[in-house]
């Protein structure tokens, strides 16, 4: 069965039902990361993919989403990691250090272990723009996640089989 992300990409859910993904979001600002995740979890299994190829590891905060992220990697028992965080910006520079060494970090990660790694750790100017990013809408972040995960596996693996 094809299923059409969007025009570009299509995935097929042969492809991709057995994908194996870890979900590593962070402990705070817990109402808006639960609803990331929900969306994530219903546009991942409404593409087939089984509930139980799908981990949640919650962390402290978005520092440590990249060494769960290395740990997850290491592992090999994922195909794609989904981090999801939210970063306030306050009135000191610790907002850009931990949004960009985060991204940073990740994207090492990913290309050191050869695993995609979608970033949804959220950095934002105020909470008015975390709630638009993670409403129950399909506006909420979690949907985006789940579908660059599924198109970036179909990819991986189109490219693996050529």
């Amino acid at each position: 069965m094809l299923k059409t992300l969007n025009a570009s990409i299509e995935v097929n859910s042969e492809v991709t039902k057995n994908i194996r993904i870890a979900i590593i979001r962070t402990d705070y600002h817990q109402e808006m990361l639960k609803r990331l995740e929900q969306k994530c979890r219903e546009t991942l299994q409404n593409h087939h993919v089984s509930e139980e190829h799908i981990k949640t590891f919650i962390v402290p905060g978005s520092w440590e989403i990249p060494v769960a992220a290395r740990t997850a990697a290491e592992s090999k028992k994922f195909d794609v990691i989904i981090a999801f965080g939210i970063i306030l910006k306050g009135q000191t520079y610790h907002f850009e250090m931990i949004a960009n060494e985060c991204a940073r970090a990740m994207m090492q990660l990913s290309l050191n272990y050869g695993i995609p790694i979608i970033n949804e750790v959220l950095a934002v100017n105020d909470m008015r723009h975390a709630e638009e990013r993670s409403g129950l809408d399909d506006k909420n972040k979690g949907i985006e996640a789940a579908t660059a995960a599924l198109k970036i596996f179909a990819t991986l693996e189109k490219i693996k089989h050529e």
